[in-house]
């Protein structure tokens, strides 16, 4: 009977160490990217905000750079816009548990989205058909 009630003890203090990242986890933040990109001196930084939502994070577009006058006829920006509110969010089909993971959506779009701005060719899957 004791060891049973160690193991209970045991898989819950388990679970609740697994889980606590999850359980601070902060419901909004700021998150600022400077993409990559081989044009320094003209503006590649890129702001979000990072909700926690129902089913996971969603990362609101706060701010880009200029598309630079670029034919975006070819392009497809892949972001999705929130009914009610008009927001433009990344898009994304998977769950985003975890802030770290938000981030680096964040970072993969910023990354691809300035490509396109910097060569005028867009990265794969970022092409419109």
């Amino acid at each position: 009977m004791l060891i049973f009630v160690i193991i209970s003890i045991s898989a819950i203090l388990i679970t609740l160490c697994v889980r606590w990242a999850d359980l601070k986890a902060p419901a909004q933040f700021t998150y600022e990217y400077y993409a990559r990109t081989k044009q320094y001196s003209l503006d590649h930084k890129y702001k979000f905000c990072v909700r926690k939502c129902s089913d996971g994070y969603r990362c609101y577009i706060e701010r880009t750079p200029s598309f630079r006058n670029r034919d975006t006829s070819k392009y497809m920006a892949h972001y999705w816009i929130e009914k009610g509110t008009n927001r433009h969010y990344v898009c994304w089909t998977g769950k985003i548990k975890y802030p770290e993971q938000a981030k680096t959506l964040c970072r993969n779009w910023s990354d691809a989205t300035q490509q396109f701005i910097d060569t005028g060719i867009p990265a794969p899957g970022f092409e419109r058909k």
